[in-house]
């Protein structure tokens, strides 16, 4: 972790002797996430490239298997996402499918370890019980079946005190789209929408996020956005993606990365679009971009953006989206304690090699704690036996957090004022000192 001029945020409750900031409850708890830990990984993937490929390539079905209920969401503009909790073997089976009753517009078949919520399993939420909220915002096209997501919610399913949902995008884990458009990295109205629900619900339940990926940028954005409103109690971000352009710029160029990430990426974002072609060809904009003269050029993810993802959400291109998506420019408007993962090896994100991590920014904000690996690549981080090394240690900060500084009566955070990061520009200006006669 890099060290810090300013003082972090302080966590009190009745259960600690004085108080303690996020860089001493992991130094404490976590000695996996000290500065200068090291792990053991599997010393066939020794680099960024291969941890990330081999993420891509291997099939971890039968590993960390979980059972979800699903229920559909839908936001102010009539999208909709799908929001899977995590439920027991027995609780998966021990409903009466047939008094399921499938959303409209919804495919009756799901995943064999997916299936919807029956109507008293909807009619009994809400509770005023201290169960916390963990909510899953998955990379790009991911859903609730990602094993980067199974390998950590598989551990706090152990614990009774945590409800665990992953938050499926608009057209990904077999979701149908009902508006004429999908997803991007700015938009948070859906991550927005399901916090709101959940507050209403279960006003009393903490809620904390786990980003990955597109997913962080996501959650970083809403967490800029909302500041001191966030409803959120901790975020973690997991291969975040900081600053778009950066990354765009090393995807795109680097020998391995452009001919091997970038394109696969693209597919399955073009697989979408074809899944869902009838709802998106409503959108006049759409519809004069998807023909097979545009769409047989597309084989890279910047095109992809350039072409759909920027036009569909009002930018001029790739770039002009990147920039306003890019949460590296608003880490100092963020007001919720934050803990960031990152792999300096990262294909992807580019990390270092192009100043994609907010490194200096985050020294300056005490809601921030970064933590950088040296080796991990891409949400891979598989160690010998090829589980993933940011599992164990990542559930037990989540519940250590929890049971020992939020769960006891009296929690607070406390920050000093003065240290907080002022807004230097006004309306876009710096400040005139002086005028001159």
């Amino acid at each position: 972790m890099p060290s810090y001029p300013y003082h972090q945020v302080r966590f009190m409750n009745s259960k600690l002797k004085g108080s303690i900031n996020m860089e001493e409850f992991i130094n404490e708890n976590i000695p996996e996430f000290r500065a200068k830990a090291w792990s053991m990984v599997n010393p066939f993937l020794f680099n960024g490239h291969l941890q990330t490929m081999f993420a891509g390539i291997r099939r971890f079905r039968n590993v960390d298997v979980l059972y979800f209920a699903r229920q559909i969401m839908y936001a102010d503009d009539g999208g909709c996402v799908a929001l899977d909790r995590v439920v027991s073997k027995k609780t998966f089976d021990g409903v009466d499918t047939s008094k399921i009753v499938v959303p409209e517009n919804q495919p009756e078949e799901i995943d064999n370890f997916i299936r919807y919520m029956s109507p008293k399993e909807i009619a009994d939420q809400g509770s005023t019980d201290s169960n916390a909220i963990v909510i899953a915002l998955t990379g790009l096209s991911g859903s609730s079946a990602e094993s980067y997501i199974r390998c950590l919610f598989s551990k706090l399913s152990e614990n009774p005190d945590f409800d665990l949902y992953v938050m499926n995008s608009r057209g990904c884990g077999n979701v149908k789209i009902t508006t004429p458009r999908l997803f991007c990295a700015l938009w948070t109205e859906d991550i927005r929408g399901v916090i709101k629900f959940f507050k209403k619900k279960y006003p009393n339940r903490k809620i904390y996020l786990f980003g990955i990926s597109l997913g962080s940028i996501v959650m970083s954005n809403y967490l800029a956005q909302e500041g001191e409103n966030s409803n959120v109690t901790l975020a973690i971000a997991l291969a975040s993606i900081w600053d778009l352009r950066g990354s765009s710029y090393f995807l795109e160029n680097g020998f391995i990365s452009s001919l091997f990430y970038s394109t696969a990426m693209t597919f399955p974002l073009m697989m979408l679009l074809k899944s869902h072609s009838d709802e998106l060809l409503v959108n006049p904009i759409f519809k004069s971009q998807y023909t097979n003269q545009i769409i047989r050029k597309i084989w890279k993810l910047k095109k992809f953006d350039d072409i759909f993802t920027s036009k569909m959400f009002g930018f001029t291109c790739a770039d002009d989206y990147y920039t306003q998506a890019s949460p590296i420019y608003k880490v100092q408007q963020i007001r919720t304690p934050f803990v960031n993962i990152s792999s300096l090896d990262d294909p992807i994100t580019g990390g270092l090699q192009v100043g994609a991590l907010p490194l200096d920014q985050a020294k300056y904000n005490p809601y921030m704690t970064m933590i950088n690996t040296s080796l991990g690549g891409h949400v891979g981080y598989f160690k010998w036996n090829n589980t993933r090394w940011y599992a164990e240690p990542l559930a037990r900060l989540i519940t250590g957090f929890h049971e020992n500084i939020v769960s006891p009566s009296g929690y607070e955070v406390q920050v000093d004022e003065k240290n907080l990061p002022k807004p230097v520009l006004i309306n876009g200006q710096l400040p005139v000192l002086h005028k001159s006669k």
